[in-house]
């Protein structure tokens, strides 16, 4: 067994990311990262040698689409406290199928604290060009998206396996948003499970490999 290390983001679900913590895994180093936390990950992954890494939904650039998306965000902070960054983030966090749950809704919004919202804004309105960090680590890499993300859309995860060093996958699952990894949960354990024990990479008949 590897070891697991977890960087859930600022914004993550109260659930967290600790329903990864029983996947098997290979020897050695495994980063899981969501949103923002992808930089965190990336930094441990440049001064230790880690085995893989899995960025959820990845945040590692503003671009002007982005950054538009933030001001209104920080826009429905300011004039209608969290009630206004949540309805806000309703329609840019959330997949077709749990945008209309009000339970699934009540339950991030929940999770949610002032004090965490201006620091997770602060931190991405702040951030220039970070998949500089890539070129740091050569560990495997597998990125997974929501089809249906509005905040930070597929293209994202493609520039981010471009970067990459080492072997990379990128999966987008459809109905889901960015908050993938709770959107479509079995799914997503799924494939982080297959590539944690190192499944994604084994050779196939023919000398092909996924």
């Amino acid at each position: 067994m590897g070891e697991i290390r977890l960087f859930p983001g600022l914004l993550s679900p109260p659930a967290g990311l600790e329903f990864f913590l029983d996947l098997p895994s290979e020897e050695g180093l495994h980063l899981i990262a969501f949103a923002e936390g992808a930089l965190a990950a990336l930094r441990v992954a440049s001064h230790e040698e880690a085995r893989s890494l899995v960025l959820l939904s990845p945040i590692l650039r503003r671009d002007a689409l982005l950054s538009a998306k933030l001001a209104a965000l920080r826009f429905g902070l300011e004039v209608g406290g969290m009630e206004g960054f949540a309805r806000v983030g309703r329609a840019l966090f959330f997949g077709p199928r749990a945008a209309g749950s009000e339970e699934i809704f009540a339950v991030w919004k929940e999770g949610l604290n002032e004090e965490g919202v201006r620091a997770w804004l602060a931190l991405v309105e702040g951030l220039s060009d970070e998949r500089r960090w890539l070129r740091g680590t050569s560990a495997r890499l597998l990125v997974i998206q929501g089809a249906w993300d509005a905040f930070t859309p597929p293209y994202f995860g493609k520039e981010v396996v471009d970067f990459a060093k080492g072997e990379a996958l990128r999966f987008t699952l459809e109905e889901a948003g960015h908050l993938v990894p709770w959107e479509a949960r079995e799914e997503v354990l799924d494939l982080v499970a297959d590539f944690l024990s190192g499944e994604a990479f084994r050779p196939l008949p023919g000398g092909l490999a996924l």
